[in-house]
């Protein structure tokens, strides 16, 4: 990861956590393959950070990746009375019309607000050299503030940001000759890929795995409940979802750990396979599939800010692991089995484009 990146990227993440998951939360695509040879090119970015402060129990920042792409961000965690961790974020992308390399923020967020800002160093610049495997310029970190108009709302009202007073650096990495395989990936430009959630816990090693997705008029909505072998009584919880907005991408998810019975299913090779799934808060309600009638039903939902959505329904597609650690040395390997049918609805977010 680029030093620049930490100011962002590790505050999305890390700063919520409190360090108790050390995993980036949105993980940069795959770049471009690089040109045959010995050496790649990393090409020159720009990135930006304005960390707002703390509303209504939310951390918020306004972080542009690149040049291209302005994002405000909203996250909160939790640790309830039983030590169990949980994560909300909302995220809302959009496209900068400004020039970052210039220190110029300019983007609208339709009806829920508007930023035209511009940055102001306060002389304190810190440099990184480039890392092993690269040669070039060194890149640079300078720390200031924005000044200017700030206006966000977020959906349902729940924060609302009128002031661009906060924390603020800008970071620019210079375009650098590396070896083949040493370049680092290139921060995404697609607004979905911007807000398209990213797995936090690990499933590789799971005994129990529940998938179950649905897209609606442009909105793609995907939970994963897994239980983990050797771990407590419980399950890990993800919940992903992205939308559309006139110009705006839009994404909300959860990550936490659940208590015990958050997901029940029957014996790892029962036939048909069965399964219960009812997390706590923000979810509500509880969701049952069944194998036999591949069924997806109940009264499970989610409340998230703004946002109200159930999670069962004859749109949504299931899939159901149950492994026995005594058979099955890798867990659950459930993207092997998933059908070529299912292939582009993959994951929260990995399918998007």
């Amino acid at each position: 990861m680029r030093q620049g990146d930490a100011i962002g990227r590790s505050w999305l993440l890390w700063s919520a956590v409190a360090g108790c998951l050390a995993v980036c939360l949105f993980a940069s695509p795959t770049s471009a393959a690089p040109p045959e040879g010995r050496f790649e090119v990393q090409p020159a970015d720009t990135s930006g950070l304005l960390r707002l402060g703390k509303q209504k129990g939310y951390r918020i920042a306004l972080y542009m990746p690149n040049d291209r792409v302005v994002i405000f961000y909203a996250l909160r965690s939790a640790r309830s009375e039983g030590g169990l961790y949980s994560l909300t974020y909302s995220v809302y992308a959009v496209r900068n019309q400004g020039d970052l390399g210039r220190g110029v923020v300019w983007a609208r967020f339709g009806s829920l607000g508007s930023v035209s800002l511009r940055f102001r160093p306060s002389g304190r610049i810190r440099t990184h050299e480039p890392q092993p495997g690269c040669e070039g310029s060194s890149e640079t970190t300078e720390y200031g503030r924005f000044v200017g108009h700030l206006d966000f709302r977020g959906r349902g009202d729940y924060f609302h940001v009128s002031s661009a007073k906060g924390e603020a650096s800008i970071a620019r990495f210079p375009r650098l000759r590396c070896e083949r395989g040493e370049a680092l990936e290139s921060e995404p430009r697609s607004l979905r890929k911007n807000v398209a959630p990213r797995p936090l816990f690990r499933d590789d090693d799971s005994i129990a795995l529940l998938f179950s997705s649905t897209r609606r008029h442009g909105r793609y909505v995907g939970i994963t409940a897994m239980h983990p072998e050797g771990s407590p009584p419980g399950a890990d919880v993800e919940l992903g979802v992205v939308e559309p907005r006139r110009g705006m991408a839009i994404g909300h998810g959860v990550y936490l750990e659940g208590p015990r019975g958050t997901l029940l299913t029957s014996l790892p090779g029962a036939h048909p396979a069965t399964a219960t799934l009812a997390p706590p808060a923000p979810f509500y309600g509880e969701g049952v599939y069944s194998e036999q009638s591949d069924a997806w039903t109940g009264t499970l939902g989610v409340r998230l800010a703004g946002l109200n959505l159930p999670l069962t329904g004859p749109g949504f597609h299931v899939h159901l692991c149950v492994a026995s650690p005594l058979r099955d040395r890798d867990g659950c390997d459930f993207f092997k089995a998933e059908p070529p049918s299912f292939e582009r609805l993959g994951r929260p977010g990995w399918a998007l484009r």
